[in-house]
């Protein structure tokens, strides 16, 4: 089983970060953020089973990447995450176990660190 959440100051952009497909992955694609990479990461991520793989893929193809910050997360919990240089205000990012966690323009650094601390002790 796969999920995802996604917070933010504006229902308009958090609608269009997160994507899933089943027995696949789950993508993110946030910050200065392009809806059309989610797919094109979860299409990559069916062809070649790894999600470091197909994020180095996109990363490398993809048009303004260093405005993004990019997650993915395939079927078995490996991650993988890409924060661009441009990102915007305090950033973070933070692979756990079976779980990644991304964020920007944050108060601190300590938010995702928080969030896979909590991923990790909860028990379902």
């Amino acid at each position: 089983m796969l999920g995802g959440a996604v917070t933010s100051s504006s229902i308009c952009v958090a609608s269009r970060c997160l994507f899933t497909r089943a027995g696949v992955g789950a993508a993110l694609t946030q910050n200065v953020t392009d809806p059309s990479l989610g797919d094109k990461m979860l299409n990559l991520l069916e062809s070649v089973s790894d999600a470091n793989s197909a994020l180095s893929q996109v990363v490398s193809e993809a048009n303004h990447i260093q405005w993004r910050q990019l997650v993915l997360l395939d079927s078995t919990g490996s991650s993988a995450l890409h924060t661009g240089e441009k990102v915007l205000g305090q950033h973070a990012t933070v692979q756990g176990n079976q779980c990644a966690a991304a964020a920007n323009l944050l108060a601190n650094q300590s938010v995702p660190s928080a969030m896979v601390e909590a991923f990790e002790k909860s028990s379902g």
